[in-house]
């Protein structure tokens, strides 16, 4: 199935479902039908659910058919959709049961997903898209520290982060001479910013610390056994979802183990888990060389194309070892 990249959120939520800790206790006399995770992204064309049956255990899937009928209805023109079930395999090779349906969820329209059995129980939960926003960048491409506006108050800030996709930039002069140069590494680096957020007359505002992020790109390439000398950037992109009010997990945490207690967290009626509303918000930039040289980043090799007597040049790279506990 295709799986849109900006659902960033929902896969996570999906994942997380898939890694549940298997040491939770079976239930004894439960009789709601559901558990389910997901959320409406007004920015999608396509919505998806994850639907659990609540047998032995919460967060646990079954293969082959599932007894369900997924419905969500705008409660605002009274439409009424009916979504598709189908059998996915994550990226953890986990199976699960996910349910579509085609339509972009409008802003400022609350919807109610129903999850019906074939004896009539049901699992339902309601939500809220919320208004749209804006996001306004500062001269970006000219500044090291960037300020971020944000034109409009979502209840939530979810995820914010800074992207830097940024790839490895082998040296010119490969040690020993002659030998072919090694090509370069991707390795996207992202930074969070979630509470970094200061409050305006109209929504909310960030600034974007390139240098300081750029030491967090340099651990990360260091722990990957990658050169933290050699970094190039290909753009760098702030992001995050504006989120409904119900987006408010205890310890403003999406872990499994207290999300699928019973009584702890779920906006689900006659169920457990969550289901959500909201956007992906991403927007992008490329600073210009100037300013990603002063921030540590590469624009080129590290050494001229033509050989040169300096250090860097000649001396040879230390090798990078990792730790293989033995």
């Amino acid at each position: 199935m295709q799986r849109p990249q900006h659902l960033f959120a929902f896969l996570a939520l999906a994942a997380l479902v898939a890694g549940c800790d298997q040491s939770i206790q079976p239930l004894i006399g439960e009789d709601r039908p559901y558990t389910l995770w997901g959320f409406l992204d007004a920015n999608a064309d396509t919505q998806r659910v994850r639907v659990f049956t609540i047998e032995e255990r919460l967060g646990t899937d079954r293969s082959g058919p599932i007894d369900a009928v997924v419905t969500s209805t705008d409660l605002a023109t009274s439409e009424v959709t009916r979504w598709t079930g189908e059998e996915v395999t994550f990226i953890d090779s986990s199976t699960g049961h996910v349910f579509y349906a085609a339509f972009r969820a409008e802003f400022e329209h609350s919807y109610r997903l129903d999850v019906r059995r074939s004896d009539g129980a049901t699992s339902s939960a309601s939500v809220t898209i919320p208004p749209p926003v804006s996001v306004e960048l500062v001269d970006a491409r000219n500044r090291i520290v960037v300020p971020v506006f944000i034109h409009g108050r979502p209840p939530n800030l979810v995820d914010v982060s800074v992207l830097y996709d940024a790839v490895t930039l082998p040296p010119a002069n490969p040690w020993p001479p002659g030998t072919p140069a090694s090509p370069g590494h991707e390795l996207a680096v992202s930074v969070p910013y979630s509470g970094l957020e200061e409050p305006t007359d109209d929504g909310w505002y960030f600034e974007v610390d390139l240098r300081a992020d750029f030491a967090v790109v340099q651990d990360t390439y260091t722990l990957n056994c990658l050169s933290p000398d050699h970094i190039g950037l290909r753009r760098i992109r702030f992001r995050f979802l504006a989120a409904d009010d119900q987006w408010a997990p205890p310890g403003d945490s999406f872990d499994p183990n207290l999300l699928i207690e019973p009584g702890t967290f779920s906006n689900v009626e006659n169920g457990f888990g969550f289901f959500g509303g909201g956007y992906t918000v991403s927007e992008s930039w490329v600073p210009t060389e100037v300013v990603q040289r002063s921030v540590g980043f590469r624009t080129s090799g590290p050494c001229p194309l033509m050989p040169l007597d300096t250090p860097e040049c000649q001396v040879p790279p230390e090798p990078c070892f990792r730790d293989t506990g033995d």
